[in-house]
């Protein structure tokens, strides 16, 4: 586990389709959730390779589809980014997926109906509030 600096967490979010196969679709919906995540009041926000990939690049899918995300662990910012990332999927198509991972623990929701999402994402942050 990679070690922040006192107070900051650390978070990644994968952008994930059943099918794996149209990269350039998951490459797509991740920046636009990049483009949303970085409106809140995060430290740090890059894509898996360090930074936004360059336009018309062919980086591989885990690298242009993987967010990570650093952040206070006070101030209610997790909550703040999980509500954002509940919110997005809403208007995605059903099949998107979104992986959480956080202090080594990693989270999936799938075909899931938006009520149901939201409970186990409220579950799923209740599990890992500010409290570090």
């Amino acid at each position: 586990m990679t070690t922040e600096p006192i107070g900051l967490r650390r978070l990644s979010l994968d952008v994930a389709l059943p099918d794996e196969t149209d990269e350039a679709e998951r490459a797509e919906l991740a920046q636009r959730l990049y483009m949303e995540l970085g409106q809140l009041d995060v430290d740090r926000a890059d894509f898996a390779d360090g930074g936004p990939p360059p336009v018309g690049s062919k980086a591989d899918a885990l690298t242009l589809s993987t967010i990570l995300l650093t952040f206070s662990a006070s101030g209610g910012v997790f909550t703040t980014i999980i509500n954002l990332v509940h919110d997005w999927l809403l208007r995605q198509p059903q099949h998107v997926v979104v992986d959480i991972k956080i202090d080594d623990e990693q989270f999936r929701i799938e075909g899931a109906t938006p009520e149901e999402r939201l409970r186990l994402l409220e579950t799923f942050v209740a599990g890992h509030s500010d409290s570090g």
